[in-house]
Formats: C-alpha cells, sequence, structure tokens
C-alpha cells in the first residue's frame, strides 16, 4: 500500500476517501508527516454509513446471542477451571483475603484497627439503641452478630459496620406510628415492659425487611436508584438530621427527668409528667426552654454533660488536627468518657440522693438470643412498617455505599457494589434472627479503621470478638453509667454530620449561577428535616431533588457553534467570542437527548436563534440557507422527536432551507433510517464532522453562487490544541 493510499475498512461507520472506505476510528492514522502534500476538502469528507435491514437484525442477533454465549461460557470456564478453593471464595468472599494474608505486614494493624473500633462502637452502640427507643444491649447486638456477617460476605476492607445515628433516628421517630402506642422514657427499665416488648419486636421486624431490601437490590443491581438522592440532598438531610438528633439529647444533659425523685428538693413539689418526643426544632426548642419544664433542670447532670461534651469535642479535634500521631486520641474518646463517668458515679454514689444522676441500669449478660420467631405474623399496620423499612434501606444503602466507594478510592482497590450490598442485606437479615436492630455502614468507626490502618476485615472481626467478651462478661460495668455521658457520646458523633462547609462549598461551586440548584437543595433539604420532620422532610428534599433533574432534563442547553480561526472546530459562540459564524449558514447543537419532556424547548430555542439568524443575514445581504445541527451530545430520540424532526425539516425545505445533522451516534442513526428521515433530509446532508457539514454547504453555496465561502476551515482536518478531537463536542 502506498502511502497516498488511505487504510480501508468495511466494519462499522465509514467515510469515502477517493472512492475508498475508512473506518471513523482511523481519521488522522494515515502516515503523513508535517510535510505530506495537501488533500483536497472533497477528498477529506466523511460519510456516514446507514446499515441495512438485515444489517441491524444480524447486529441485534449477534449482540443478544453473544450475551447468551458469554454467560454460557463463563459459567463453563467456572466449572471447567474452579477449584473447591475457588468456589468456596466464590461463596465465603472473605477466603480471598483470607488465602493472601500477611501475617507480618497486616496482623498488627487490623488489630489496633479493630480495638479502636471497639473502643468506640460499645459506648456508641448503647447509646444509638437509647435514641432508637430500644434496650441498650440490643445496640451491642448490633455491633456483634452483622459485623461478623459483613466482614465474611462485605467487599469494603475498611467499612465498620453497626448501628448508626441517622437509622437510629428513623427508629425512634417511626416506631411509635407504626405499633401506635407511647415510647417508653427509659428503654432499659420500662414502666410497661409488655409495651416495650411490642417496641423490639417490630424493630427487629424492620431489620427483616430493611434486610430483604437489601438482598434484593443487590441481586437486581438496582443501586442505581440512590441516583436520584444527589449529594446536596444527603448532605442537606444528615446536617438536618444532626441538629434534631443533638437537641433530642439535650434532655440527658439538662438533667430533664420524667418523674422526679420525691426526697429531692424543690423537685418534690412538682409533678411527674413525661418528656414528650419531637423530631421538629421549633417543638423541641419549645420543651427544651418554656415554660413547663424550665423548673425540672438539675445543674448537676448538667455540669457534667457538658464537661463530658467537651471533652469528646476536644479529644475528636487533637485526633483530628495531628492525625499521624494522636489519631487513636479520637478513637478512644467515648470509651474514656464512659469508664470515667462510671468511676464517678459508682466512686461517689452519685445515683442516690440528694444528686440524682440518672444512670442506665441492669444490662443483660450473655450472648443474643435468635428472634426468628419474631418476624411474622406481620402488624395490622404493615403498610407504614414496610415505608419505614424503604426509607431505612434507602438511606443506608446510599450511606454505606458512598463510604464504601470513597475508602476504597483512596486505598486504591476495587469495591464490589453488587456483593457490598448482598453483604450488607444477608448481615442485616442474621442481626434480625439475633436481636439486632438496622445496621450499616459509621462514617466515624469506617474513618477510625481507615486512619489507624485496617487492611483487610480482620479489624472488623476483632471488633466483633471483643464486643462479643463485653456482653459476656463486662455488661454490668456499664449499670452506673449516666445517661448525660450517653447523651454526650450521642451529641460528639452527630456534631461531624453538621456539614456546614459543604453548604459554603456549594455556594463557590454555583456562585455563577442565576439559581443556585445544589446550594438550593442543601437548605431546602436541612431546613425541611429540622422544622417538617424527618420522613417529611426527606420527602420534600427528594421530590426537590428530582424535580430539579427533570427541569434540568426538560429545557436541554442549546448553543450556537462558530468556527475557531485557523481549525476546523467549531464550539459555542458565547464561550468563544473569537468563533466566528459561516455566512449563509446556521450552526447549532443540542447537548442533550430528544425525547417528548424537551421537544417543545427544543423547538423555541431552535426557532429563536434562527430568527436571530435571518435578521442578521438581511443585514448583512446573505440568506440563510443551511442549518447543520450537531447531534454528537444526542444520545438518543424517541418517537415524538422523530415527530418533531420530520415536521421541523419538511418546514425548513418548503422555505428553501436545508437542514444538515453532524456527527450523529449509530443509536440515532439507526432511528434516522427506521423512521425515514435519512430520505426526508437526504442521506448526503447528514455527516460525520461538522467541518464536513460546513465544507459540503459552502460548496454547494459556491455552485449556486448564493453566497460567498468564507474562510475555509484548513486542509488537514485537524483540531486546535487543547479541544475535543470530535467537531461538536465539548462546551
Amino acid at each position: 500500500m502506498s502511502p497516498g493510499t488511505p487504510r480501508r475498512r468495511k466494519a462499522g461507520g465509514c467515510f469515502e476517501i477517493n472512492g475508498g472506505e475508512m473506518g471513523v476510528d482511523q481519521v488522522g492514522d494515515t502516515k503523513y508527516g508535517s510535510q505530506a502534500p495537501l488533500v483536497s476538502e472533497v477528498s477529506r469528507r466523511y460519510k456516514v454509513r446507514f446499515e441495512s435491514e438485515q444489517g441491524e437484525s444480524a447486529v441485534f442477533s449477534s449482540t443478544v446471542g453473544g450475551w447468551f454465549e458469554k454467560q454460557k461460557r463463563g459459567l463453563t470456564t467456572a466449572r471447567q477451571s474452579f477449584s473447591w478453593l475457588d468456589w468456596v471464595c466464590f461463596f465465603l468472599p472473605m477466603m480471598r483475603w483470607v488465602r493472601t494474608y500477611k501475617l507480618k505486614q497486616y496482623l498488627l494493624p487490623d488489630l489496633l484497627a479493630g480495638m479502636s473500633v471497639a473502643a468506640l462502637v460499645v459506648p456508641q452502640s448503647m447509646s444509638y439503641a437509647r435514641l432508637a427507643g430500644l434496650p441498650s444491649v440490643i445496640g451491642l447486638y448490633g455491633a456483634f452478630v452483622p459485623v461478623l456477617c459483613y466482614a465474611a460476605l462485605g467487599s469494603s476492607r475498611h467499612l465498620a459496620v453497626g448501628p448508626v445515628a441517622v437509622t437510629s433516628l428513623l427508629l425512634g421517630e417511626g416506631l411509635p406510628k407504626v405499633v401506635g402506642l407511647p415510647e417508653q422514657e427509659d428503654p432499659n427499665n420500662p414502666a410497661h415492659p409488655e409495651i416495650q416488648r411490642i417496641y423490639n419486636h417490630t424493630a427487629i421486624q424492620v431489620a427483616f425487611l430493611a434486610g430483604c431490601l437489601y438482598t434484593l437490590v443487590g441481586i437486581l443491581r438496582l443501586g442505581w436508584v440512590t441516583n436520584f438522592l444527589s449529594h446536596s440532598v444527603i448532605s442537606g438531610f444528615m446536617t438536618g438530621a444532626s441538629v434534631i438528633i443533638g437537641l433530642s439529647q439535650c434532655k440527658s444533659i439538662l438533667g430533664y427527668n420524667t418523674r422526679p425523685n420525691p426526697a429531692s428538693t424543690p423537685m418534690h413539689k412538682l409533678p411527674a409528667i413525661t418528656f414528650p418526643r419531637h423530631d421538629p426544632v421549633h417543638l423541641q426548642l419549645y420543651d427544651l426552654l418554656g415554660p413547663a419544664w424550665r423548673p425540672y433542670f438539675q445543674w448537676r447532670e448538667f455540669v457534667m454533660g457538658v464537661v463530658w461534651v467537651a471533652m469528646l469535642l476536644i479529644m475528636k479535634d487533637i485526633g483530628k488536627r495531628y492525625s499521624k500521631r494522636f489519631g487513636w486520641v479520637r478513637a478512644i474518646g467515648p470509651l474514656s468518657v464512659t469508664i470515667l463517668s462510671i468511676a464517678i458515679t459508682s466512686i461517689f454514689r452519685l445515683y442516690n440522693n440528694p444528686h440524682n444522676i440518672r444512670i442506665v441500669g441492669s444490662i443483660p449478660q450473655g450472648l443474643p438470643k435468635e428472634t426468628v420467631t419474631w418476624w411474622f405474623p406481620m402488624p395490622a399496620n404493615f403498610t407504614r412498617l414496610a415505608l419505614l423499612a424503604v426509607v431505612i434501606c434507602l438511606i443506608d444503602v446510599l450511606e454505606s455505599i458512598s463510604i464504601a466507594k470513597a475508602l476504597a478510592y483512596k486505598n486504591r482497590y476495587e469495591l464490589n457494589p453488587t456483593q457490598e450490598l448482598q453483604g450488607l442485606g444477608i448481615a442485616n437479615l442474621m442481626g434480625a434472627a439475633f436481636n439486632c436492630y438496622t445496621t450499616t455502614g459509621s462514617f466515624s468507626r469506617s474513618a477510625i479503621m481507615d486512619n489507624v490502618g485496617a487492611c483487610t476485615q480482620l479489624a472488623g472481626i476483632i471488633s466483633g470478638v471483643i464486643v462479643m467478651v463485653v456482653l459476656l462478661c463486662l455488661t454490668p460495668l456499664f449499670r452506673n453509667m449516666p445517661q448525660n455521658a450517653q447523651a454526650a457520646i450521642i451529641i460528639s458523633a452527630v456534631a461531624g454530620l453538621f456539614n456546614y462547609s459543604e453548604a459554603i462549598f456549594l455556594w463557590k461551586v454555583n456562585r455563577h449561577d442565576f439559581i443556585k440548584f445544589d446550594f438550593v437543595v442543601f437548605i431546602v433539604a436541612a431546613v425541611a428535616v429540622m422544622f417538617a420532620g424527618v420522613e417529611i422532610g426527606l420527602a420534600i428534599s427528594i421530590g426537590l431533588s428530582v424535580l430539579i433533574a427533570l427541569w434540568k432534563s426538560a429545557f436541554p442547553h442549546t448553543a450556537v457553534l462558530g468556527q475557531l480561526p485557523d481549525t476546523t472546530v467549531y464550539r459555542n459562540v458565547k464561550q468563544y467570542p473569537e468563533a466566528t459564524e459561516v455566512d449563509g449558514l446556521l450552526l447549532l447543537r443540542i447537548d442533550a437527548p430528544l425525547y417528548f419532556a424537551n421537544i417543545n424547548p427544543v423547538r423555541e430555542a431552535l426557532h429563536k436563534y434562527e430568527q436571530r439568524a435571518l435578521r442578521d443575514a438581511d443585514v448583512r445581504g446573505v440568506p440563510i440557507r443551511f442549518i447543520a445541527i450537531d447531534l454528537s451530545p444526542v444520545t438518543d430520540i424517541d418517537a415524538s422527536a422523530v415527530h418533531f424532526l420530520k415536521d421541523w425539516i419538511t418546514d425548513h425545505k418548503a422555505r428553501g432551507i436545508q437542514p444538515v445533522f453532524a456527527n450523529p451516534s449509530r443509536q440515532v442513526v439507526r432511528v434516522l433510517r427506521s423512521a425515514g428521515l435519512h430520505e426526508l433530509i437526504g442521506e448526503e446532508f447528514i455527516t460525520v464532522r461538522m467541518n464536513d457539514a460546513v465544507l459540503l454547504c459552502q460548496e454547494l453555496l459556491a455552485e449556486r453562487g448564493g453566497a460567498k465561502a468564507g474562510k475555509e476551515p484548513n486542509a488537514d482536518g485537524l483540531q486546535s490544541n487543547g479541544l475535543q478531537g470530535n467537531d461538536g463536542a465539548g462546551v
């Protein structure tokens, strides 16, 4: 083959050069050097290939048949090549890292990480269970059984599973609505044990349903549903939830008690009333600061609570600021407060008169009992129960996957989302079988695992084993733990969820936009959760996020294109003022798929551009004869778009203006051909590049003498530096 002869390619899209064919992917693959002879513009013109109906059927058949053949080959290969150990790894993913575990290199970091997480999760899980309206021991169960299950089945090396604040808040708000009975003030020592038993029973059923949903989402690969929850929605939701959670614990810091001790003064003169549970911020503030509860303030509890909160926040800040040397300080903060508060309360007997510091009380000792028999029958209010499980599953999936993906990216290993969801689902199912409420990945504990340097999920196993030891031997030690210490641990944990820096970042990102969508979504999500409650606030924020997504899809960006000087590149004239429009032509671009929802906005935008171009053309005395539309960003068109294009082409051809389509994708070409639009517009007016469309139109204008061709593009067809090779792509 001589240097001047182009390569030939029959398959795929092609273009003609001197009567031959060259694949689209071989543009610029000729062996011309910088001194190569110039080829005429007409000879370098690309031509879109339209597949025949038989070809399209063959492609479809080969695609479907190829998929089934690929699955068959994969199963055959697995059956023939998998050893018994490979099959064990397939059903028990933890064996993959067990097989390659480097004892000397991994054991110490995993051991330290597991101990650090255990030091954090023991007090946190007990406090979160109380936030959910459940006995503290159920939180410890959730830090034991699901953790071991996830370590065996999950794919993340750093995700720390267990009870979390937001799930506990959702349960605490949702269970009273499902059960229809008043929540017990002290779940560890309930005034009505039968009501508390119903609460515990319902929480296990929620965990069972959530585990089923988790597993189903993983098997069906429906994790994409969470894409409708934008980062702004989740950040705003977490921020609002953190305020609600923090305020809900202030009653313990202020010493508000359900039933005043008769021997105390002047508390014995006050009636025994129950502190209400409200989620909206304004109602909580009224309860905390209003006249009804101010007389119940106890300064001793307040001083203790403030000291614990300050101590936890200081230790957390030290761990963050000096993470390399003192990262462990952050991990041992809750455990330090727990040990110190128990020691002080026990030594000075602060739970007796006249101090009356409220304590956790007795916690059952031993491993959890099976609760499979609690799964059925479901309660009469099953619809609300299922809705609560769906909301919890949705939040938990997004929280866990986002944490796991971020840590996998940071530590440069691959995460399997399907395996991750299935592992979390089975962990929740096993938890529901052994008296655990819903668990998921924790932000704070996962960060501890990563900072300490965990290498595998052996750290999670170590954490779970330590919790098991606590359940077997150490639960009596937690009897004298003050409730204000539990409240301080929760407040310290959720303080990190108040993400005000994200609001500042979103404002900066959208500072050039007239409507700052991401910032607005964040603020609406946070405010709605704080003042309308968790469920209503989440529904409002999700609805707003979906509405904005639909709005952006229904009103896609369009642009008038111009030619950059001395190039064959065409870009938005607003972004590149030096780009010049071509006489006799109107060059446009549509930056979204065309479907029924955005047809009218696109029609109006094209009409606006056309009317303005016609007025300018009348002033210059050069009429518009061609309208070329760059279709490179248009990935698909539906039947409504086909009808619109058909009417648009017919109308413009009747007015003496020839439409031209440039750079359509394979899917769009198929639709154009199936609808017969390629014959209506003319196959020669469907080009591979915008440059080809301009050259064709200039050639026809020259032949007609309708307009003088402006400055012609470079003959070599190269794009300008720093811009994409696809003429229509870009901004």
